[in-house]
């Protein structure tokens, strides 16, 4: 079986060129239909790199990941494809270890791995660590990602493809769309890729952006699930307020003393984003 690789982007010269090589080492060529990149606009040297790597170019329908992604689905044409993010640098191990997940099998609608931050960012111990309580936290949640991931196209598309959100949560969303009618989306939590993210200032750009998200996407979630609805105001203000506790408990457990910082500046990021995100989905 072949499949289609898509993948979604906006200025990634940066990190382009090592991501689309990792991901011609690591996909059999003769398993690849054909290799399409939705960019939304790029103004660096984007469109020329993929061009050279051998995709297909093709300019957003609209703006954003989920418009992306959906001029992206369009074109599929294989029972199966895989999306990829410009920043996320492919595990070796990744094709081999995760398409036996879904290929061939109707009821698993996704299946990705991991992905970590690089060692050196002040961040990296997070991610592993929420690893450690992956049954615990995050409504199953955890490692379920649009970057590194085989999808099941007619269960994709027959759920009306990928939710227009205005900010992130795609992934949290389809998530639970896809259990509630009776699907899965698996994880190989030994395969584990790198995502080229390279300093605090990004990962707190990022905690706020998709803290900015939540709002929005419990509001559509609270139309086929009941388990966010505890997701309040108040309760991430105590998060945050507990927060220097976790994080001496997180830097304790994974022996990096970075997290005592790290994780309460994460949370209140998320808590400045959620409040902002309020904010918006009032007016």
């Amino acid at each position: 079986m072949k499949v289609d690789l898509v993948m979604w982007t906006l200025n990634g010269a940066k990190t382009l060129p090592f991501v689309l090589d990792r991901i011609n080492n690591v996909v059999p060529d003769g398993m690849v239909n054909q290799k399409l990149i939705v960019d939304d606009g790029s103004v660096d040297n984007t469109v020329s790199i993929a061009k050279s790597c051998g995709w297909n170019v093709i300019r957003n329908e609209g703006k954003g990941i989920s418009d992306g992604a959906n001029t992206a689905l369009k074109l599929v044409e294989t029972e199966v494809f895989c999306s990829f993010e410009q920043d996320v640098l492919l595990s070796p191990a990744w094709w081999t270890n995760v398409s036996p997940m879904i290929i061939g099998k109707d009821d698993v609608a996704a299946a990705c791995g991991l992905r970590f931050l690089p060692q050196s960012n002040f961040c990296f111990n997070v991610e592993p660590y929420g690893l450690t309580r992956r049954q615990i936290d995050f409504y199953g949640s955890y490692g379920k990602t649009l970057d590194n991931t085989f999808w099941n196209t007619q269960v994709l598309r027959s759920v009306g493809g990928f939710p227009k959100l205005t900010y992130a949560g795609i992934d949290t969303y389809l998530l639970n769309l896809f259990e509630s009618k009776g699907y899965e989306w698996l994880v190989n939590y030994d395969v584990k890729s790198l995502h080229l993210h390279d300093s605090l200032l990004n990962e707190l750009k990022h905690y706020y952006f998709y803290g900015l998200s939540l709002p929005q996407l419990y509001k559509r979630l609270g139309k086929i699930t009941k388990i966010y609805q505890n997701e309040t105001l108040s309760r991430f203000v105590f998060k945050l307020a507990k927060s220097p506790a976790s994080g001496l408990r997180m830097a304790l457990k994974m022996r990096d003393a970075r997290l005592t910082v790290a994780y309460p500046a994460l949370r209140l990021c998320w808590l400045l984003g959620y409040t902002k995100g309020m904010s918006l989905e009032s007016n």
